[in-house]
């Protein structure tokens, strides 16, 4: 299958165009004669532009779709869907590495600038001068935190079964997504991400328990994203019902988005065994005496049932990766770009996507397998193949898991969602800034997202 990501934008959901131009003061201008203008700016990230964070410490938005347009685009849904990729507005560019783009021709007069990067999207209405080039603000550039249709503003809805080890929400709020304390830490949730409880906090605002979520289809099919962080066991023995394993799926086929890191790998490993064969424990205390990964045979797509008592529980040894490096150009193009702190030190130092340092690995991937998972509309076979974004050694020789391996990799196994694993705790402990590994899931939360060019299976 192909790679993530497209130089395309979706516009196959919903009307053409919608009747609530009330963002920014109304409707876009005929337009005046004369020569055109442009307009040029900087994509930043949801609340982390540099008036925000400080220069060292802002993110940009590499591969967002900019476009001007006379008609708003349709509404976002706010749910599971499949968007299949169309050709964009004539005119639309895309920001580079550093989230810096220009449209250098604009008719003059007043339109919608939309700026977009997966379910991101920020409309608001501009006046384009002739002869003159417009430079958007900080503000008008940086991507909403908080859903408001009527402002223009949209982005995911998510769910996050928040872990006992991985405090992945902790970046939510770094997004303006929540809220955090002076040390980093997640101290409240607003109406866009929901709180599922599996093993971790409920910060007062949790609306049920993962197991609940995972066993209401259509309640999992409400969200774009579910976030599943590395946990102990609090719910996995959901696992072995068939019916939840088919929720599950079917978000997934759906185009869902799932998310899940290290030992809470049962939720992807279990549900979708044949992509990636993590490796065995081995020694010390990972595994706790059971198996580690889940073998491919443990699904039989004839009939779409799993062996349950095949089920390995993705529980491994802990190590850090000294020498992780991105494998996917335009990833590496956009990190290496920046400035961040690490878990070594506070003060923010320029990023070498070659290597740097993943802390807090739990399990290892042994391989990554190409599957058949259907035919198209065409009767053509689909094959997905999953794609490591990152890698990195083991420094321990775990079950024969020394060298390099995949930490991070998407695969696509039913539908036209996707499926996003990571060996390690993308945040384990407050600080504040974000630690490369925690930029890469803020840019594979964005990537993950866009339009799919892929054959959907039938």
């Amino acid at each position: 299958m192909a790679a993530l990501g497209c130089a395309l934008v979706a516009f196959s959901c919903g009307p053409t165009q919608r009747t609530d131009n009330d963002a920014n003061g109304g409707t876009a201008d005929a337009r005046p004669s004369g020569p055109p203008g442009s307009v040029r700016g900087r994509v930043w990230a949801p609340a982390l532009n540099p008036g925000a964070v400080g220069a060292d410490n802002a993110i940009p938005v590499a591969g967002a779709a900019v476009y001007v347009v006379d008609e708003r685009p349709a509404q976002i849904p706010s749910g599971a869907y499949c968007e299949p990729c169309q050709a964009t507005p004539s005119g639309a560019t895309f920001t580079d590495a550093t989230g810096n783009f220009l449209i250098p021709t604009v008719p003059p007069g007043r339109h919608w600038l939309v700026i977009q990067k997966a379910q991101f999207r920020l409309e608001q209405l501009i006046e384009i001068q002739s002869d003159v080039v417009k430079d958007l603000t900080e503000e008008q550039g940086t991507l909403p935190s908080k859903r408001d249709y009527a402002a223009g503003k949209t982005v995911p809805h998510i769910a996050i079964g928040t872990g006992g080890y991985d405090h992945l929400e902790n970046i939510m709020g770094k997004m303006g997504m929540g809220a955090v304390d002076a040390s980093g830490a997640f101290t409240m949730t607003f109406g866009d991400i929901d709180i599922y409880t599996n093993g971790g906090g409920d910060y007062g605002a949790a609306v049920g328990t993962l197991e609940g979520l995972v066993r209401d289809g259509n309640k999992m099919r409400q969200y774009n994203i579910i976030f599943i962080p590395c946990s102990g066991d609090s719910f996995t023995s959901a696992l072995k019902d068939q019916a939840v394993l088919r929720n599950i799926r079917e978000f997934v086929k759906a185009g869902g988005k799932l998310y899940v890191t290290d030992w809470s790998g049962e939720w992807m490993d279990n549900v979708f065994p044949a992509e990636v064969e993590l490796g065995a424990a081995g020694g010390g205390f990972g595994g706790f005496g059971e198996k580690t990964d889940t073998p491919a045979s443990a699904y039989n797509a004839s009939n779409d049932t799993w062996n349950t008592g095949s089920f390995g529980n993705a529980d491994g040894d802990a190590y850090d990766s000294n020498d992780a490096s991105v494998l996917d150009p335009k990833l590496s193009a956009w990190l290496g770009a920046q400035k961040s702190p690490t878990p070594d030190s506070n003060t923010p130092t320029q990023i070498n996507p070659t290597r740097f340092k993943t802390v807090d690995n739990w399990n290892w991937i042994k391989q990554l397998n190409a599957v058949p998972v259907g035919v198209n509309a065409q009767g053509m076979p689909v094959t997905d193949t999953p794609k490591a974004w990152v890698n990195g050694s083991n420094p321990l020789p775990i079950g024969g898991g020394a060298g390099k391996h995949p930490l991070t990799v998407t695969f696509e196994p039913a539908g036209c969602g996707r499926v996003l694993y990571s060996t390690y705790h993308t945040t384990e402990s407050a600080h504040t800034g974000l630690f490369p590994q925690e930029r890469i899931l803020l840019y594979l939360m964005m990537e993950i997202g866009v339009c799919s060019d892929n054959p959907i299976v039938e």
